[in-house]
């Protein structure tokens, strides 16, 4: 009797098209600001006054965007609809954030300022700024999940850019540690994490792999033979050796393929990316892969992102990346 092993497929469900979205917020604006008071408040408008659970919507047409404020029935406080979140003192009108937040969500791969510049008709610095705090609503979402899964994959990959007064590109490479969780031995990737290192030694790995797996002795972590893996093997069971990459299903196949993928988002879409930066990007590419499966259901996840986020200035973004990069120099 012949038994045939069948391999682990999943379908994507299907994403919000860009006319399912035009025809539900560009049609009517109220959809909009419905969206932004449904993320403030999921359960319902409460005065924290009053408890008035009554308001009126005030429309305030300025000289460059319109804003919505909320203002209680019984006491009259108002309410800003993007206060506590990261668009916080945003310069965009709600209908032009929100179609930021869906062109950058929903794409599959990424897209660039200079992309979400012509769509959206606004200056590059505001689509830097829309984008990175679109990231940083990505890393929030990553940060707290650890992967879970009786198989692991781990490498670690460079990634370069160019840099001002070398010729070239890829003219400096920083080490990123990716680890790919799987169900069975070889299989189907489930999820990915991917962390910027300062080098390639020992302890630097066993820090990472620990801060970012569930580790047990019944599980396993495949490597390609790095010895700086082999610091693990207290935690979990390490099959660390040489990889055949010329071989069509070798041991690290799909998280191969992922890390070219990521090289590629990176490199092809944005041109290069520095190393201050490239914590963010590779949070963004992190969610991307683990969301492939999100479909529709996209913009639930940004609510539920805006509601734990927080607000921040360009200033301060700068600052906790140039302090990340510091602490990165300094573990070398």
């Amino acid at each position: 009797m012949e038994v045939r092993m069948m391999s682990y497929t999943k379908l994507k469900p299907k994403k919000m098209s860009m006319f399912d979205f035009t025809q539900t917020y560009a049609n009517d604006l109220m959809k909009c600001v419905e969206f932004f008071i449904n993320m403030k408040w999921p359960d319902g408008f409460a005065c924290d006054r009053c408890d008035c659970h009554e308001y009126w919507i005030i429309k305030r047409q300025g000289k460059t965007k319109t804003t919505y404020i909320l203002e209680c029935k019984e006491c009259h406080k108002q309410y800003s609809l993007l206060s506590g979140t990261i668009f916080e003192k945003c310069h965009l009108d709600l209908y032009k954030l929100l179609l930021g937040i869906f062109l950058f969500f929903n794409e599959s791969k990424g897209i660039s300022a200079t992309t979400l510049r012509s769509h959206l008709d606004v200056n590059i610095k505001t689509a830097q700024l829309l984008a990175t705090k679109c990231r940083i609503l990505m890393s929030l979402s990553n940060a707290k999940r650890l992967l879970d899964s009786p198989f692991y994959e781990s490498d670690v990959c460079f990634i370069g850019s160019p840099t001002k007064g070398k010729p070239g590109r890829s003219t400096e490479k920083q080490p990123v540690l990716a680890i790919l969780s799987t169900q069975q031995d070889n299989n189907y990737p489930m999820y990915l994490k991917a962390r910027m290192i300062s080098n390639e030694r020992g302890e630097t790995l066993k820090e990472n792999v620990e801060k970012n797996c569930i580790l047990s002795q019944d599980r396993t972590l495949n490597t390609d033979g790095d010895k700086g893996f082999n610091s693990l093997k207290e935690k979990i069971k390490v099959k660390n050796e040489v990889v055949d990459y010329n071989q069509p299903n070798h041991r690290l196949k799909w998280l191969n393929i992922i890390i070219g993928n990521l090289k590629n988002n990176i490199t092809g879409i944005y041109h290069g990316v520095g190393k201050r930066e490239m914590p963010l990007f590779l949070n963004e590419q992190e969610y991307r892969f683990n969301h492939r499966y999100t479909g529709k259901e996209m913009f639930n996840k940004v609510k539920e992102y805006l509601q734990i986020s927080f607000p921040i200035t360009h200033k301060q973004i700068v600052n906790v990346l140039d302090q990340t990069y510091i602490q990165l120099i300094l573990a070398c």
